[in-house]
């Protein structure tokens, strides 16, 4: 019930000719040469049974103004319903007669359901809008026979009661005329044996109210495909729709027919005609296309099938006999895919009912493919055979893969990427790995690689900074590739180089002689010495080759130093050697220095000088040689800073010659210091 009476809902929105909401009976008008035809329609069920019982008034004024006391007012009445006055009910057919019991039943009952009164409500407004009687019978439909081309006011009202259409005015100078029909459209519905229309009826549906279907085998002839007239019809849960369908199953396999449209008005009147389409029902292939065999001869593959006509699906009245020669083509597809992909490859022109194809493959062997043969009949109908899988063992491996490449970062992951070989059955591509090419090679991929692309992971915590990589492609009856040449990629170096290790040293008078062990690692790329005193540090010596012994001639006698290196590698990594602790300690220390001499003989002596050390001084003595004599001790000075001595045991016409020694407060002497020659 919902749904017819949103149907008719919209009805009523579609014949509205500008009456305001208040109005309860909306009216249509078409004007002819000398007749207005006014049609309206009752918006509640109660209304349209008032209507029923107590009839309408139509009321008439020339121009427009006022209905009271106007001279040109003419007034009509329609009769309410009455059965026994209907002139047409004996030739009416069931379909209508069943209307008019719904009508006298609404007219003369008082007991109906509201449900009950809005389902007849909806059925008998439709009904009418493609039937002038049943519109007359409704009392819904009048004629003014007579008009001038002049204008009309008019207004529609139920006898007795306020229900009324307002006031309207119609030009009746200008004759109406039915909407030009938009385009229709036919197309053939293959195995289904039905042919299918629509078209565009949404911008009809002010013009038109209903439509025949009609038919016709030569263009010319048409006949009704419908007994009722067929209604554009939507739901609430179809908003949107605009197009109208029609599905005629009454159709033969091999005819050609011509379809056209014809539109019914408001006023149950034949509208225009749609355009006439042509619809050619194909005829349908039935049967069975099926492949025998595959068999492989060198390059090619020949396959060979036949085609059985008749299917046990179809009604035996369309049964083909099983000696029918197929008319058509026969084709062949191929595709690597079960599913998809398929391809055609050749088509031939059958003289039976059977075929024979050659397909042309790359190798002798390897091949792996699904083939389907059609059958296409003359009428582009096809019966497609299941798919053939067939596949011949392949012996021959892949070619190595090319362009490896790979870069290890700082996390240890390395990313392998290669090109993908050109061969069809390539089923993956296997990794291998080594830390050294005198070392075998393990596989690490754990399921074949398919995309090119690899990533491993590796430590970075040893001493190795190689890693090498190998790849080999598998075809799909596992057949191996020769492995591609090893690629070496270089680890991030992230381990310091093992550092030197001191191995003796000796005290010299030069100093601090230092030996060691270089770094075993191989990418040193240079070492530092320093040495380190009383919080003091300083590099005393860089070197980048196999250097092992140095000797520091910077260190002074009786302190104590620390030696060590730092080792860096060409990554910058860097490492500290162990300390070596020396106390540089000869024996002996500095004498004075800068000595210098001068002769006084006026008073007999000889004044020597010099510069003392910084260290703290016991006593400085002074060593002399007279000629050839050996140096001997003449005197010892005690006094804190003295740097000068003056000889006065002398005698003339000598050479004297003079040594310094110092004696430090540590108990330790200085070596004799430089001889000063003295001829006095």
């Amino acid at each position: 019930m919902k749904f017819f009476v949103s149907v008719f809902l919209l009805f009523i929105s579609s014949i509205v000719t500008g009456q305001t909401n208040e109005n309860q009976l909306v009216v249509r008008s078409f004007v002819k040469e000398d007749t207005v035809l006014l049609r309206w329609a009752p918006l509640s069920a109660e209304i349209m049974i008032n209507g029923l019982k107590n009839g309408y008034k139509i009321e008439r004024i020339d121009g427009v103004g006022s209905f009271e006391n106007n001279t040109s007012l003419q007034t009509f009445f329609v009769k309410p319903f009455n059965e026994t006055e209907l002139d047409f009910q004996n030739s009416l057919d069931k379909n209508v007669s069943d209307l008019v019991n719904i009508v006298n039943e609404l007219a003369t009952s008082s007991t109906l359901s509201p449900t009950a009164k809005s389902m007849s409500y909806a059925v008998l407004m439709m009904a009418a809008g493609t039937n002038k009687e049943i519109a007359k019978m409704l009392g819904i439909y009048f004629e003014d026979i007579g008009t001038k081309k002049t204008n009309y006011t008019y207004r529609i009202s139920v006898q007795n009661k306020v229900e009324s259409s307002g006031e309207f005015s119609i030009n009746a100078a200008v004759i109406s005329k039915n909407l030009s029909f938009t385009v229709l459209n036919g197309s053939a519905r293959t195995k289904l044996k039905q042919a299918y229309l629509s078209w565009e009826a949404k911008s009809l549906q002010e013009g038109y109210s209903a439509y025949w279907i009609e038919r016709s085998t030569d263009s010319i002839n048409f006949e009704k495909r419908n007994n009722l007239p067929y209604l554009f019809l939507k739901s609430s849960d179809e908003p949107n729709k605009i197009n109208c369908d029609f599905v005629d199953t009454g159709v033969t396999e091999g005819i050609t027919y011509y379809y056209r449209i014809t539109g019914i008005n408001h006023f149950a009147e034949i509208g225009k005609s749609s355009n006439i389409v042509k619809v050619y029902v194909p005829i349908s292939l039935y049967g069975e296309c099926r492949i025998d065999s595959v068999a492989a001869v060198g390059l090619n593959r020949k396959l060979t099938g036949h085609f059985v006509p008749g299917n046990s699906s179809i009604t035996p009245q369309n049964k083909l006999p099983e000696n029918k020669l197929f008319e058509g083509r026969f084709l062949l597809f191929r595709s690597d895919s079960l599913l998809v992909g398929y391809q055609l490859l050749s088509q031939q022109i059958n003289t039976t009912n059977t075929f024979e194809f050659s397909a042309n493959v790359l190798l002798e062997s390897g091949d792996r493919y699904y083939y389907k043969v059609a059958a296409l009949s003359v009428d582009n109908d096809t019966v497609y055979s299941f798919p053939y899988y067939f596949f011949t063992l392949d012996q021959i491996p892949p070619q190595t893969p090319i362009g490896l490449v790979g870069v290890v970062n700082d996390s240890g992951v390395v990313a392998l990427t290669w090109n993908l070989n050109d061969e069809k059955d390539i089923r993956g591509y296997r990794v291998y790995r080594s830390n050294s090419l005198k070392e075998e090679f393990t596989e690490v991929t754990k399921f074949f690689c398919v995309d090119g692309v690899f990533y491993d992971t590796i430590s970075l915590n040893n001493l190795s900074s190689k890693i090498y990589y190998r790849i080999s492609a598998v075809d799909f009856n596992y057949n191996n590739s020769k492995k591609t040449e090893p690629i070496l990629l270089l680890k991030p170096d992230t381990i310091p180089p093992v550092p030197i290790i001191f191995t003796d040293y000796t005290l010299v008078p030069e100093g601090v002689s230092l030996k060691w062990v270089n770094s075993s690692s191989e990418d040193v790329l240079e070492n530092r010495l320093y040495r380190k005193n009383d919080g003091r540090i300083e590099q005393v010596f860089l070197w980048k080759d196999t250097t092992s012994n140095y000797i520091d001639t910077g260190c002074v006698v009786g302190k104590h130093y620390e030696f060590y290196v730092t080792t860096s590698d060409i990554s910058q990594n860097k490492i500290t050697s162990t300390d070596l602790g020396i106390n540089y300690e000869t024996g002996v220390r500095e004498s004075v220095s800068s000595i210098t001499q001068s002769v006084n003989r006026a008073e007999k002596n000889i004044l020597l000088s010099w510069k003392l050390p910084s260290e703290e001084i016991y006593s400085i003595q002074i060593y002399r040689a007279k000629n050839d004599e050996p140096f001997r001790l003449i005197s010892t000075l005690r006094n804190e800073g003295v740097e000068s001595y003056t000889d006065s045991d002398l005698s003339m016409n000598n050479i004297y010659k003079y040594k310094i020694k110092v004696v430090y407060k540590s108990g330790v002497s200085s070596t004799l210091s430089e001889e000063i020659k003295v001829i006095y």
